[in-house]
């Protein structure tokens, strides 16, 4: 059992992204598949290039929902290096609070 809750845990907080050739409906789609409103666009190297939000691609609908994310996203600071991306776990940080509370 330990094991299956294990394995569910670590499916459940894959990151989700979308690459910059990505359509504006088909990065709403996502977003809607894994109940998110802002997701990272990432090349194929997985370097982060920017973020596209719910607002962006609403935006940007009425001229198309086929543009491509990389027309409407917030890019990342331009020559600026982008800085490595960590992914936070729900259970990571309430694991956190619990071992602070039982510190006090």
């Amino acid at each position: 059992m330990q094991q299956q809750h294990a394995v569910e845990e670590e499916t459940s907080c894959q990151a989700v992204a979308v690459l910059p050739t990505a359509t504006l409906l088909s990065a709403l789609q996502v977003m809607e598949r894994h109940h998110v409103r802002l997701l990272p666009v990432m090349d194929e190297t997985g370097r982060l290039l920017g973020l596209i939000s719910e607002a962006h691609i609403l935006a940007a609908w009425g001229e198309d929902p086929l543009l491509p994310v990389s027309r409407v996203m917030e890019a990342c600071g331009a020559g600026e290096e982008p800085r490595p991306v960590r992914v936070i776990r729900a259970t990571d940080l309430l694991e956190g609070m619990l071992d602070g509370a039982r510190m006090s």
